[in-house]
């Protein structure tokens, strides 16, 4: 039987790699930049300043369903219809998020954020708002797979997305700049969802089902809420 640090560290080790990944495609990114103009790196700075709240928001309330799905870790067709509450609900945080970034021009104005700068958002808030949208509507495979006890399928989305994103920075950003790096993320966002959502069916019981919400169920979706909500504005703070 193994130890409780085992059954630890195996559960931990997957999500600091994946976790590690993410930052280092973040160091490319903004490296990157970096070598292109203060300008944009400024811009890039500005919308990520509002792109990482957003995203934590929603990122928090899909991890109020962990409790949830750990009560069917021996019957994993039961977590799937408690992951579509989950992104029912995050899909209102989500609307809401991608409202904010679309409003990132208005938001540098408003804080006297120079026209220099601004003029360097182009197309950028419109594909962030979008990357949110997507997080929302396919998020949370991965938090599923860490509560069923499958922490190390975690690593297959991260790594494949990380390795997409890297690639999509070294060969977009130099030409787009700034856009170059909206773009990459948005592609990595889609194959990271992709991926999890693939790896989570593949789960016993799970083949042949479909991971997006279906038909909305209020009072499921509201005992969500009373966690996802509160951890959602924990992570955000």
């Amino acid at each position: 039987m193994p130890t409780p640090h085992r059954v630890i560290m195996n559960a931990a080790a997957p999500l600091f790699l994946s976790m590690s990944a993410g930052v280092i495609a973040q160091l490319v990114g903004t490296s990157l930049l970096g070598h292109q103009a203060t300008v944009q790196l400024a811009a890039f700075a500005l919308v990520g300043a509002v792109l990482t709240p957003v995203t934590a928001a929603v990122s928090g309330d899909l991890r109020g369903m962990a409790p949830f799905v750990a009560a069917c870790r021996d019957r994993p067709a039961e977590a799937l219809p408690i992951l579509k509450d989950a992104r029912w609900l995050s899909l209102v945080l989500g609307v809401i998020g991608a409202g904010v970034m679309l409003g990132v021009p208005l938001i540098a104005r408003v804080g006297g954020v120079s026209r220099e700068v601004t003029a360097e958002f182009g197309a950028v808030p419109p594909l962030f708002a979008l990357q949110v949208l997507l997080a929302a509507a396919g998020g949370g495979a991965n938090g599923v797979l860490i509560a069923l006890g499958r922490s190390r399928l975690v690593l297959w989305s991260s790594l494949s997305s990380t390795a997409v994103q890297v690639t999509l920075l070294l060969l977009l950003v130099p030409r787009m700049g700034i856009h170059g790096t909206a773009i990459a993320l948005l592609a990595s966002t889609a194959l990271a969802v992709t991926v999890s959502n693939v790896l989570l069916l593949r789960l016993p019981g799970l083949a042949g089902e479909s991971p997006w919400p279906g038909r909305p169920r209020p009072r499921e979706i509201w005992r969500m809420a009373k966690v996802g909500l509160p951890m959602s504005a924990t992570v955000v703070i």
